[in-house]
């Protein structure tokens, strides 16, 4: 049967699989669903997780056929090598990667017997990158930390789009946090204003809450721009519309709370 394919930005995929106890017809019927989702997609490899079961079970296509790997693991590398790589969890992106490139993994089959393969190069890279599925490790997290920023960047743009035609899920990273975040940086630095008197003149303090009232304007609009703005995006994502809705009124809540507490402050202890 053909099951849904796990893409970004689906946090299910950082699930760390467990190993397969039974090979029963449990694990057939898991195995069966993997090789249809794979064909149907036209992949050329499948985790289980990929299809949402957190369990340790890979196949992919070989010189052989499909070879089904139940429960890998590498216990010998050789050598490195950089190359392009893409994921099925990732449509539309691709990063460059350093992995080995001999590779020894022991495994079971189906039927629970113990084998082992020796790989390279291109299929030594494929099966480490479904390996790292099976631990919850995507291509993100094989990049350092300003390439892995980049990339998120990218990839919330990406989802951020396909969320318009498709209502896709919901992402990680919202454009609205960033008018979130810039209003709460407004009001920490206005709030530090409020140290002033304890060692300013009263010329720097008056100074200061002249300067504050535009901050306190800005921040008013940051919060404006950040209700109206959430509004539309949580319309995109219309998967986790409802859970949206509350976290923007808090939000907002919140804010306007912590502005009139700063405001006060201002209005009442910096103005001399």
């Amino acid at each position: 049967m053909i099951k849904e394919l796990i893409t970004y930005p689906d946090e299910r995929i950082k699930h760390v699989s467990a190993d397969v106890r039974k090979f029963d017809d449990e694990l057939f019927e898991l195995l069966e669903n993997m090789r249809d989702t794979m064909e149907h997609h036209n992949l050329d490899a499948i985790a289980a997780i990929q299809i949402a079961v957190p369990a340790c079970a890979i196949i992919v296509k070989s010189e052989e056929g499909l070879l089904e790997l139940i429960n890998p693991r590498i216990i010998v590398t050789e050598g490195t090598t950089t190359a392009e790589e893409k994921s099925a969890y990732y449509p539309g992106f691709s990063a460059t990667l350093k992995r080995y490139n001999r590779i020894k993994v022991v495994y079971e089959n189906r039927n629970g017997e113990l084998q082992h393969l020796n790989v390279e190069g291109d299929f030594s890279r494929l099966l480490q990158r479904k390996i790292d599925m099976l631990f919850g490790g995507t291509l993100l997290d094989k990049l350092d930390k300003e390439g892995r920023k980049h990339s998120e960047k990218i990839l919330s743009k990406q989802a951020l789009e396909a969320g318009l035609e498709l209502g896709a899920s919901c992402p990680t990273v919202f454009v609205r946090d960033y008018f979130k975040r810039g209003a709460k940086y407004l009001l920490a630095l206005v709030a530090l204003t409020l140290t002033f008197p304890f060692f300013a003149s009263a010329h720097i303090c008056a100074t200061a809450a002249f300067v504050d009232k535009f901050a306190l304007l800005g921040v008013v609009g940051l919060t404006i721009v950040y209700y109206f703005y959430a509004q539309h995006e949580a319309k995109l994502y219309k998967q986790c519309t409802s859970c949206q809705i509350g976290n923007i009124i808090g939000t907002v809540a919140i804010l306007l709370f912590q502005l009139i507490v700063v405001s006060l402050g201002v209005f009442f202890w910096l103005i001399p």
